[in-house]
């Protein structure tokens, strides 16, 4: 069916290609391919951009002068929110879940430097926020500004349409027969709070009858469990279809979850996983992160050397940026490496 997308800002660089990862597919025994959203930008690169393209021109169609939005003390999501919000000559307010670090590094050191204002919150603060965004939005209306808030990963109904707009990218480059590449099997994808994977597989009903109709969309949970993070998909998936008045339903087999390689939990890394990064690195010249699309890329390997055919032959991992968080590490580093 035709859908005509919300209006959207034009800060993320796009398209991003789509390389083949030949030694990789080689040794592995498939053909790879990577999705390369970790070049939507530098100071924003990943996926974090595509949802904000959409929620910043929402904030601004409705005047708001201030974003709020909330994630770890590493979150991609924003980081990428702050250097935005730079851009634009916005206030920027971040709701980071975690100690404030004794020494900055990676995502929270621009976070600083991109002049956003930080709360550094405990799990309980965090998980019950509602009274602190309500006094924040009394102040910001008290000065004759307004805010406007983002929700964790940018992942609701309005800013999964950024991974909407991905799939169609794909099938784009899909037809254009001067790439040379295949209707893929499946794609995978780190699975976080959801928006990315929500995003894809509404792009797969959207488009049932095109070559990617029959495609697997598959995420790697790297937050939380299985069952938490099929739920999350699901939620924005139904508040999309109400939101945009889509004549369309799901089955549960759509979404997809491969589970196991959430490892020592969120943002923690085991030698292993990390070892696994500098070979990716190291073979292919491609820098995945530790939290989201190097354990990603671990689980696909994982399950492929099982001899699980499930996934076929032709397969597109969505490379959704996040390097920043390697440079988080120390001693973690230092024991992989030796």
């Amino acid at each position: 069916m035709d859908f005509k997308l919300p209006e959207r800002g034009s800060w993320s660089r796009r398209p991003t290609p789509i390389q083949k990862l030949d030694r990789l597919s080689q040794e592995w025994g498939i053909n790879l391919f990577v999705k390369r959203d970790d070049l939507t930008g530098l100071e924003w690169s990943g996926n974090k951009i595509r949802k904000l393209d959409f929620l910043v021109q929402d904030a601004l169609l409705k005047g708001a002068n201030c974003l709020i939005t909330c994630g770890g003390v590493q979150s991609n999501h924003c980081r990428a929110t702050a250097a935005l919000a730079a851009k634009l000559g916005l206030r920027c307010v971040l709701l980071l879940r975690g100690e404030k670090p004794k020494q900055y590094s990676s995502n929270n050191l621009l976070d600083q430097l991109f002049g956003a204002e930080i709360f550094y919150l405990t799990n309980e603060q965090y998980y019950n926020q509602g009274d602190l965004r309500q006094a924040l939005d009394a102040q910001i209306r008290s000065q004759g500004g307004k805010s406007y808030y983002i929700p964790e990963g940018g992942s609701n109904a309005l800013g999964t349409m950024g991974y909407l707009s991905v799939f169609e990218e794909i099938l784009e480059q899909i037809k254009d027969q001067t790439l040379s590449m295949p209707a893929f099997d499946s794609m995978i994808v780190a699975h976080g709070s959801g928006g990315t994977q929500a995003g894809l597989v509404l792009g797969k009903i959207l488009h049932e009858q095109s070559a990617l109709g029959d495609t697997k969309v598959i995420g790697v949970n790297v937050c939380y469990d299985k069952e938490r993070s099929f739920r999350l998909v699901k939620d924005i998936l139904w508040s999309a279809i109400q939101q945009f008045n889509l004549p369309l339903s799901f089955l549960s087999d759509d979404i997809q979850i491969l589970d196991g390689f959430v490892g020592e939990g969120y943002a923690k890394s085991t030698t292993e996983e990390l070892r696994f990064l500098k070979k990716i690195a190291s073979t292919e010249g491609l820098l995945l992160d530790p939290v989201y699309t190097g354990k990603a890329m671990f689980g696909l390997s994982q399950t492929l050397k099982k001899a699980d055919h499930s996934l076929g032959k032709n397969i597109l991992f969505l490379h959704t940026g996040g390097a920043f968080g390697d440079f988080q590490l120390n001693a973690e580093w230092s024991e992989a490496l030796s």
